[in-house]
Parts: structure tokens; C-alpha cells; sequence
């Protein structure tokens, strides 16, 4: 796996203040490690940047003060280091290996030093997560290899830095390898000292650097594996054209190429058809278009060119399956069968924590559903291939229905299945079922189908049994209740939840909440709570709509958004979110991209123009100031929200044109449970507290699409967003616009959920 999230900083180094911890870049939790050990990933490539691990190169003419800012010359970062460190420590504990991949495509960004040793522009940040930056963009400079007179990153640049890393590091139990450089491009022409765009790179530049290295690394540590890059992005399908030095002298050098499914390569285009549409493989195949044997015939140009040197080591360092359509699994499928078939190690692309990769068009970042950790379909995928036969079982599908309608519901597995599995299937409360069992066909990500017709005026409970000794998913609650809200009478819950069923709505409680999405227990009093399942019916197949924290808090020194613990208050299970760093939780989407991935299944349920609500029952501190609920855009400005402002509650609405409502509502007694709403819809929006309207707006809003949900805690435009500070019970959201009557039912429950009395 490749444990991304400690390299996206090219953008942000030196110049800007971009660098900071859990914001900017993440190590992978030491969970994270664990998680995948229990899943059969017994290997794992960590990229790192250069600059962040050395911030200054061996012989920097630097002086004193500015030392005392940046860092010594050659020294390497203790924060970052120590992360480093702390994923070492994790996969020796879990009884696997990490090799370090050095992720600067043969460059490093750097400041220009004065010739007094100093830095024009240079800032210290208050955060000491944050490293050090200029605010003068002309002082900021990226250096290249190049082996002619004037290079500005020569070769006793590199293996310091190698050197250095050897002899920390090659003797520790979880360390398991070199990744010398990731992608080498666009390097020097002959004889030049910066980049090329025009085809005229000299290919013998990363050769002279890279034996450079190997001999360096050879010279203290003669063991430990070497993945060696190649020219031109890594590409597979040109290991044999543009590599002409290939293979280098040395041992246990493993030749690491990258390669993508869609028409480029690029792991960046995730519809198919658009892809195919454009009628070219030109990524190693020639002008036909893709096709579901893509991947693998891509990949046979590298391991045809290594058994043609002489059986050298290869190794598949960069790869991935786009989502949401079958016809990428089965050309993912081939090509893993492929490369297991020829003993090339595999690694797909985005695992980790970072929060860009949750729910991207390719990841492997672990969901939570069901309150089971959601094994990522790629998973599934390398997982037959391998023969690692485990999978998990879930079930999603409609939970409302009048009498006579029939609701279509799916099993699915997350995983391999290497034998069919039976599930079946029963009803407590009449109804009609299309079979008493079905059949998940072995395989990858298998899944099946059933409906079930419910009978009138019923809450009827649909349980499972599964054969192999696998999961069973949980009982299934689907209403056909003709007046949910007179059934409030007999059962307050199930009316509520049957509005929830209605609404397709999204339900998540404290006393829900465990202490990790990945293998998590369920959360004590005064432990730390990291996800909560949707207990609602927002989630589909594809689309689990879980709040998960994945903040990193395993080294103290970037310990700085602590997640929320769980409490016990009014007799009830809260999530505290007090104290100005705390995090909250987040459930991270994606929107729509025409010819990128135009149709995803993995969406926030609303957007900014459409009907949609937020109910949430919580407590704030005096003075509170901060979000509740936030359903908004990542990298923009709009959104949809509950929050507190000085004490007061308030919820607002923004579109991307800049579009604003805000509404204010009274002030509300210190620390007292409450429960607020927002409900928006073209020309009427509603603010609620305690089920009375208490203020109103008359907006409309362009459909700007959301790629977030969140609790106690916000995130726009990069960058998090406080929380109000208090204790979270319960919330509800959805599409829709449910009648006064309606909110009331499902206010009244989320009142309960906080100890309040039932009233109205």
C-alpha cells in the first residue's frame, strides 16, 4: 500500500505557510498500520519530501540566526522525523515493513540564501507545526539534478541525504527499503542546468545520480531492498525506451514502475466511457481505446523488458482502481492478476489519512458503515488476486415504503469471497420477499439483490443469516406507516425513524460513536470517539455516509487536533468537543466533474439549492462561538450550516455566487441541551430551536455542490473551521422539506437523545 499524506507539499514549501500538520500533510496513524497488517498487506511505501525531512542542505551558507529558524545545515527534522519514525514503529509492532520513497521527482525546493546567510522575507510561524516560509515569492527556488558545471542539486546533495537515512534507519525491524526517487521528468538537456518541457531531457542525468546513491546506501547498508524509478514519470510502458542505462550496478535493486488505467495514465480520469471516447491508449498501447485489458498489457511492456535483462526485480509501486463503475474492476482485476501472476510486487495509490484522498476517484482509505470498518473496494480486488480470502458483509437499501410498493435492497461484500456465500433472509411482520435467501457469488466486491413488499400500516424488522462463519448484517428496519406522524404516539422512535426512512435521511447519535474506523471498540466514557455510522437510511452502496475523524495524534509534537471524547451528561452519551483545537467528525465526498467522474456515487445527499434540513440536539457553552453542523465544499466558500455566535444560535446558508442568509435565534441558557434546525428551500429558509420557528429568511441558491458533511467542527477553503464547543448528542440531515408536523417528530427524538422530556 502507499501510505500517502506526509508529500503534498511541493506547493506550499518556502514560499507560504502551507506546511501545517494534519492541514497540509498527515503521517498514517499507527491504526492505520494495523489495520492493514490485519488485512494481508504485508509491505507498504511511504512518500515523503525531501525538504520536510532536511530543510537545509548539508553545505548552506547560513548563518546563525537564520539556523535558529530554519534548521542546521544537513540536519534532519525532529517533528518530521519523528513521524518517520512512528510509522517504523508501527509496522515493526505489527510484524510488516515500510520502505521510504524520496517523492521529489528529482527536484527540491529551497530558499535563496543571502550571502550574510540569511533569508529575505523570512517568517517564523507561531504554529510549530508550521515550517518556516518567505513572503517574498523570489526567494523561493527549486533546484533540479543536472551533472553540468552550475547544477543547483548535485550529487553530494542526494547521497548526504541517503547516507543519512541508511544509517538512522537500516537496522530498524519495520524499515524495509530505498525508493531512491519517485518519477524523475522533465530533467536537464544535455549539458543544461534546468528543466525541459520540449522532449530534449537528457536520460543519462538520473542514471549518474541514482548509481550515485545505491553505491552510497551499498557502502553501510548491504541488505535492505532498493526500488529504483525510472525516467520519464516512471512509466511502465516506457521502462524499455527511455531508461537506455538500465540496469545499474548493484544488489537487491528492485525497478519500480507507475501505471493507470484511463487513457493517459495519469490516475486522474475516472469515467469510463469518457475515456474510451477518446480513443487512444497512447500511455504503451497506440491509438485504440481502452479497454478492460488495459492494465495488464500495459504493464507486460515492463515485465517483457525485465525478463529480457535478465529476470531483474519489478515492482507496480503506483496503481489504482477508478470507483463506481464494474468495467475498471474488471480491467483492475486483470491487471493484479497480471502482476501476481509475473511476482510484481503491487502497491496501490492512496492509502493513508490524509483528508484530500477520503472518498477521491481512486483511494484505499478505510470507511465506517454499519459500525464495521468499510474495507475500500480496491481492496477487494488485490485481495483475490493474492488469495487472502476475508470480507465483510453489509446491506443498504430504502427503508420506507407504502403497502404494495416493493423497496429494493442489496448485499453486498467488501472484500474477496473465494466461495459463494449464502445469505438469507427473514421478516418478522408479514410483508412479501422476492427470496428467502440469495447468493453472493465468490469473487471480488460480490454483491446481490432482493425486494421486499411490506404489508399495510407496519414496522416490519428484515434479519439476515450468513453461511461461513461471516458477519450477518444488522436487522433492517423498513415503515410502511401511512401517518408517521400519528404513530408518534404509540412509538416515538419508530415514527421518527420512519421519517428519517422517508427522507432518505442521515442519522448519526453519540451513543453510536467508537473509538477508531478501523477495528474500533464501541467508545467509553472518556475515551476518544473517531466514527459514528449513519443509524439513519442516507447511505447506499458506494456511499456509506459515515463521520469518522482521522486526525493524526500518534507524535506529540503534531498532536494538535485532539478528536472529541465521549461524556456522559443529563444521563446521556455525548461527544465534547470543548476546547479550540478539538476536532470533529467528517464525512468527505466528492461533486461532480464532467469527463472526470461526471457521475459519482459518493455524494453529499443535498446541495446548496436544494430543499435540505439539519436537526441537531446539543449543548454550548456560554459565549459559544463556532459550527455545529457544517455541510459544505472543501477547497470553496459555500455552504450550509448550524452554529453558535456569542451564546447565540444561528444557522445560515451561502451559495458559490457569494449568495447569504443568516439567521439568529435567541440566546440559550448555558450548557442546556437544545435542539436546533435549519430547514432551506427556494424563497423560505428556517431557523428552529426547541420546535419553534424562531427565525426566518426568503433566499434562493444555485445548486453548489457540497463535498462535505461534518460535526462539531468546519472545514472551507483548505482550511478547518472552529467548532462551537460543546457537547453533540445527535443530528439528522437530508433532502427534502418535511412538514412542521414532520420536524417535529424527528426534533422531539433528537430531544430524547439528550435526556429532554417529549413534549408537543
Amino acid at each position: 500500500m502507499n501510505l500517502v499524506g506526509m508529500e503534498p507539499t511541493e506547493g506550499n514549501l518556502r514560499y507560504a505557510a502551507g506546511t501545517q500538520a494534519n492541514v497540509n500533510w498527515e503521517a498514517p496513524r499507527k491504526a492505520d498500520i494495523a489495520w492493514l497488517a490485519s488485512q494481508g498487506y504485508n509491505k507498504n511505501r511511504l512518500p515523503i519530501r525531501w525538504e520536510m525531512l532536511q530543510p537545509v542542505l548539508f553545505d548552506t551558507n547560513i548563518n546563525a540566526a537564520t539556523q535558529a529558524i530554519v534548521g542546521v545545515p544537513g540536519a534532519f527534522n525532529a517533528m518530521y522525523q519523528s513521524h518517520i519514525q512512528a510509522v517504523l514503529d508501527a509496522h515493526a509492532a505489527a510484524g510488516t515493513k515500510c520502505w521510504i520513497d524520496l517523492h521529489n521527482y528529482c527536484r527540491y525546493r529551497d530558499f535563496r540564501y543571502q550571502a550574510d546567510g540569511s533569508v529575505i522575507g523570512l517568517q517564523k510561524p507561531r504554529d510549530p507545526t508550521i515550517y518556516p516560509y518567505t513572503i517574498a515569492a523570489s526567494e523561493a527556488y527549486v533546484r533540479i539534478f543536472a551533472t553540468a558545471p552550475g547544477a543547483t542539486l548535485r550529487i553530494n546533495h542526494y547521497t548526504d541525504l541517503w547516507t543519512r537515512i541508511a544509517r538512522l534507519w537500516k537496522d530498524h525491524p519495520g524499515f524495509g527499503g530505498y525508493g531512491l526517487m519517485n518519477e524523475p521528468n522533465l530533467m536537464p538537456a544535455p549539458g543544461g542546468t534546468t528543466a525541459t518541457v520540449d522532449g530534449s531531457q537528457d536520460l543519462h542525468i538520473w542514471p549518474v545520480y541514482a548509481q550515485a546513491a545505491i553505491n552510497a546506501i551499498r557502502a553501510i547498508d548491504p541488505a535492505n531492498p532498493i526500488y529504483l524509478d525510472s525516467n520519464t514519470w516512471s512509466a511502465a510502458f516506457v521502462i524499455d525506451t527511455e531508461n537506455p542505462d538500465w540496469p545499474v550496478q548493484g544488489t537487491n535493486i528492485i525497478y519500480s514502475v507507475h501505471m493507470y488505467l484511463d487513457a493517459g495514465s495519469t490516475g486522474q480520469r475516472f469515467d469510463w466511457d469518457a475515456e474510451v471516447a477518446k480513443g487512444y491508449s497512447g500511455a504503451g498501447l497506440g491509438n485504440v481505446p481502452i479497454s478492460v485489458d488495459t492494465g495488464w498489457k500495459r504493464l507486460k511492456i515492463a515485465v517483457d523488458w525485465a525478463a529480457s535483462k535478465g529476470g531483474l526485480k519489478l515492482a507496480l509501486t503506483e496503481t489504482g482502481m477508478p470507483l463506481d463503475d464494474p468495467r475498471w474492476q474488471e480491467d483492475f482485476q486483470r491487471l493484479t492478476d497480471y502482476a501476481r501472476a509475473n511476482n510484481v510486487e503491487l502497491y496501490p495509490w492512496n492509502g493513508g489519512a490524509h483528508w484530500p484522498i477520503h472518498n477521491y476517484g481512486i483511494n484505499f482509505a478505510p470507511g465506517w458503515h454499519q459500525n464495521r470498518t468499510l474495507e475500500p473496494a480496491m481492496s477487494g480486488v488485490v485481495k483475490k488476486s493474492w488469495g487472502i480470502n476475508a470480507a465483510t458483509i453489509f446491506d443498504d437499501g430504502p427503508g420506507y415504503a407504502l403497502a404494495g410498493t416493493p423497496i429494493t435492497i442489496t448485499v453486498y461484500a467488501r472484500g474477496y469471497l473465494a466461495s459463494p456465500v449464502t445469505v438469507n433472509i427473514s421478516s418478522n411482520n408479514a410483508g412479501t420477499l422476492s427470496s428467502s435467501s440469495i447468493t453472493l457469488a465468490a469473487g471480488a466486491n460480490s454483491q446481490a439483490t432482493y425486494t421486499f413488499t411490506p404489508a399495510t400500516d407496519r414496522v416490519t424488522t428484515l434479519s439476515y443469516t450468513v453461511s461461513g462463519g461471516l458477519n450477518a448484517p444488522p436487522q433492517r428496519k423498513v415503515y410502511s406507516l401511512v401517518d408517521p406522524v400519528a404513530f408518534s404516539a404509540t412509538s416515538l422512535a419508530d415514527a421518527a425513524r420512519a421519517l428519517i426512512a422517508k427522507y432518505s435521511a442521515c442519522k448519526w447519535e453519540a451513543v453510536d460513536g467508537y473509538t477508531d474506523y478501523e477495528g474500533g471498540a464501541p467508545a467509553q466514557v472518556g475515551q476518544q470517539v473517531r466514527a459514528i455510522a449513519d443509524s439513519g437510511y442516507g447511505s447506499s452502496v458506494g456511499n456509506a455516509m459515515e463521520m469518522i475523524n482521522w486526525m493524526n495524534t500518534d507524535v506529540a509534537a503534531t498532536a494538535n487536533m485532539p478528536p472529541p471524547v465521549m461524556r456522559l451528561a443529563n444521563n446521556r452519551r455525548a461527544t465534547d468537543h470543548a476546547g479550540w483545537s478539538t476536532s470533529g467528525f467528517w464525512c468527505k465526498k466528492t461533486v461532480p466533474t464532467p469527463a472526470v467522474q461526471s457521475n459519482p456515487r459518493n455524494v453529499v445527499p443535498y446541495t446548496c439549492g436544494d430543499p435540505h434540513f439539519v436537526i441537531a440536539a446539543v449543548s454550548a457553552p456560554a459565549g459559544a462561538t463556532g459550527v455545529v453542523f457544517q455541510a459544505s465544499n472543501s477547497t470553496a466558500l459555500h455552504a450550509s450550516q448550524l452554529s453558535f455566535s456569542n451564546g447565540v444560535p444561528q444557522a445560515s446558508v451561502k451559495d458559490a455566487s457569494g449568495a447569504t442568509v443568516t439567521l439568529n435565534g435567541p440566546a440559550q441558557a448555558a450548557d442546556a441541551p437544545m435542539v436546533m434546525t435549519l430547514t432551506s428551500v427556494p424563497g423560505a429558509q428556517r431557523l428552529r430551536v426547541n420546535q419553534a420557528v424562531v427565525a426566518s429568511g426568503a433566499s434562493s441558491f444555485s445548486m453548489s455542490a457540497y463535498d462535505q458533511m461534518m460535526i462539531g467542527w468546519g472545514f472551507q477553503s483548505w482550511y478547518p473551521v472552529q467548532g462551537f464547543g460543546g457537547l453533540m448528542y445527535s443530528v439528522i440531515t437530508g433532502k427534502g422539506a418535511p412538514s412542521a408536523a414532520e420536524l417535529q417528530v424527528m426534533e422531539r427524538y433528537l430531544a430524547s437523545t439528550a435526556g429532554l422530556a417529549s413534549n408537543g
